[in-house]
């Protein structure tokens, strides 16, 4: 039988659209600070990135620190 303590508790982080210096010091302040799963894996997130207003080496840095990048969609 599975006690409360190991269960694994899941949030998932999620950001919609550009990439670009006015949300970057958001993201250094959630990823960078060095907070860590219990298991001690670093927190990631998905980014759907839009093309406009985006700053691809953010984009860039933000995939090599672990983080997941998917397309926003064009209408």
């Amino acid at each position: 039988k599975l006690t409360t303590e190991k269960i694994p508790q899941i949030v998932l982080l999620t950001f919609d659209d550009a990439v670009n210096d006015l949300n970057k010091q958001l993201f250094e302040d959630l990823f960078e600070r060095g907070r860590k799963n219990p298991n001690g894996c670093p927190i990631t997130a998905t980014f759907y990135v839009s093309h406009e207003w985006t700053d691809y080496s953010q984009v860039q840095n933000l995939y090599a620190n672990g983080h997941e990048m998917a397309s926003h969609t064009v209408s």
